[in-house]
């Protein structure tokens, strides 16, 4: 497929992704302050999706509010994270960035409303 394709899918529904999955772990809160002095409070988590290959995957939620609306999700939960994909170079290197904005546990019908609105989508080139 070509880059040009690809972005154009990558960047459809403004830059926004969604996952599916079980939470299996929450990482520990880290917390820190910017070059500018403002504090900032950060939670990572795990996923399990339902593929066959590469399974899990840590989503970063940033700020208070986010943090601790984390707290109510159990381990074992299903939910629906919305998040933002990006990456930068360091050194020559690649490191990827996926940052939840918000996330549902009302898991009922929503992979299956996802996937009809995906399949409805009839402007992809493939």
């Amino acid at each position: 497929m070509k880059a040009k394709n690809l972005n154009k899918i990558i960047t459809k529904n403004n830059k926004k992704m969604k996952v599916f999955g079980k939470l299996i772990k929450k990482f520990p809160v880290q917390t820190g302050e910017t070059k500018n002095g403002a504090q900032w409070v950060k939670q990572n988590i795990l996923l399990e999706q339902d593929n066959q290959y590469n399974k899990e995957v840590v989503i970063s939620f940033f700020g208070d509010e986010k943090v601790k609306k984390l707290q109510d999700v159990e381990i074992g939960e299903e939910m629906m994270v919305s998040c933002y994909v990006s990456s930068r170079e360091y050194n020559g290197k690649w490191y990827h960035n996926i940052d939840g904005f918000t996330y549902s546990t009302s898991f009922a019908n929503m992979k299956d409303a996802y996937k009809n609105d995906q399949d409805n989508n009839n402007d992809l080139p493939f």
